[in-house]
């Protein structure tokens, strides 16, 4: 008896009991998913409050990532230090979550081996139960024990237990198991082309349009689990819409898996499959309104964090605004004179007493000489503009009217200065024309 059937005997006991004492395997598969779910969920009671939790933190996660930028160690530190204080895993959500599937999964071997599992059978003795029954080149592999399970009858079953050397008595003797549930027969693998398998020729229409339908109803009912999950956590309300799309995604998964379930594994699964997301579907519904106050507390506390957030960055705003303005206010003071101005457009291009010896056009700065920055260092500030947007100078108005004011003088000081340089700009090169002109008469 190797270790997973050590830790899975007690499910395969129960559904073993489930099956002896209701004589339908169908009625066994959906009380022992019944069972296992109300096993389960205060686990998954526990990972839907650590998930609220986590969400709640998700906007103090963003905020430390980008005021931190490229620096992820010291980030790494705060969002640690951050679910520390509050007492939550980084991954005590996912955990909790993924919990139940870490045990639903193995749960899958029970019903795909009855004989290792519900009759305690080593492979050589299931090998000899086969062949005494007829099937030569058996081999205890995928779903061969689930098909192999319909051949033991009332009439061979004391010739298969003395194959195998086992009994028909006691807590793990072979017993009968009945795959009929509602006139299907759920050790046969539906087909998609029904009307061309054997029971459908052999006039057992039902049988096998009821297995075609069953893995359909499978995989519908798997996609509207997940609705009804994502609409009973409200949480999912302030998702992102990349993390919304991503959601969808696994979504589909489910059907998906259903359908390929459904139609490569015997007919038990599908029953197993269905009574999974029906039962699924009760329990979020439960889980959502034992968690209403939970949910509502935290899209208070999420939007709260959005109304802080939304007054930082105006904060943030209006002390950039202040800046540039008080910039702004101080250049117009040291203003020069419009001769002056006139003068500094030769300035850059004169060499000397000669002017314009260097062209019209020279310009020293053209091509300014960028500093060094590690790109894996913390981010470094970007120089402002020293220009203030409408939305900058509505904040500066609110703020600092006489502020505004100044900055609204120095633009106009600005924009005359700019003008007057550029009317003399002109005025010198239609000099140098003038004078070039005589000269080339000469020539």
């Amino acid at each position: 008896m190797d270790i997973w059937q050590i830790l899975m005997t007690p499910f395969s006991l129960l559904l073993r009991f489930l099956c002896l004492v209701f004589n339908s395997y169908g009625i066994a598969l959906i009380l022992f998913t019944l069972i296992v779910k109300v096993i389960l969920f205060p686990l998954s009671i526990k990972g839907k409050r650590s998930m609220i939790k986590s969400s709640i933190l998700s906007g103090q996660v963003q905020e430390i990532q980008k005021r931190c930028g490229n620096d992820k160690e010291k980030a790494n530190q705060e969002i640690q230090k951050l679910y520390a204080e509050s007492g939550t895993s980084m991954f005590g959500g996912c955990g909790w979550s993924f919990l139940p599937l870490l045990i639903l999964m193995p749960l899958y071997a029970i019903i795909r081996r009855p004989f290792k599992y519900m009759m305690m059978l080593k492979e050589d003795a299931t090998i000899a139960v086969a062949k005494a029954l007829g099937w030569a080149d058996f081999t205890p592999a995928g779903t061969n024990e689930l098909l192999l399970a319909p051949r033991l009858n009332a009439g061979n079953l004391e010739t298969a237990a003395a194959a195998a050397g086992a009994s028909t008595a006691g807590v793990f003797g072979m017993f009968v198991i009945n795959f009929n549930f509602l006139g299907i027969d759920l050790s046969r693998v539906p087909s998609l082309m029904f009307w061309k398998s054997d029971l459908f020729t052999g006039g057992d229409i039902w049988g096998a349009v009821g297995l075609f339908l069953l893995p359909l109803i499978s995989a519908g009912l798997s996609l509207l689990s997940y609705q009804v999950s994502m609409r009973t956590n409200q949480m999912s309300q302030n998702q992102p819409e990349n993390k919304q799309q991503n959601n969808w995604m696994m979504i589909l998964m489910g059907p998906v898996m259903s359908l390929w379930i459904g139609y490569s594994l015997p007919a038990g699964m599908c029953i197993y499959w269905i009574a999974n997301s029906a039962l699924g579907m009760v329990q979020e519904i439960i889980a959502g309104r034992m968690l209403k106050k939970d949910y509502e507390a935290a899209q208070k506390e999420m939007e709260e964090q959005k109304r802080r957030s939304k007054e930082a960055e105006k904060e943030r705003r209006r002390k950039s605004a202040e800046k540039k303005a008080a910039a702004l206010a101080a250049g117009s003071k040291k203003q020069p004179k419009k001769e002056k101005a006139a003068a500094d457009v030769d300035g850059a291009s004169q060499e000397g007493l000669r002017r314009f010896a260097r062209g019209r056009a020279y310009d020293p700065a053209r091509y300014p000489v960028t500093p060094y920055h590690d790109p894996n260092g913390p981010v470094m500030p970007k120089e402002e503009d020293q220009t203030l947007t409408d939305e900058e100078k509505a904040l500066l108005a609110e703020s600092r009217p006489e502020l505004a004011a100044a900055v609204e003088q120095a633009e106009q000081q600005a924009a005359e200065a700019a003008e007057t340089v550029q009317e003399q700009a002109e005025d010198t090169a239609a000099e140098a024309e003038e004078a070039s002109a005589p000269e080339d008469e000469e020539h």
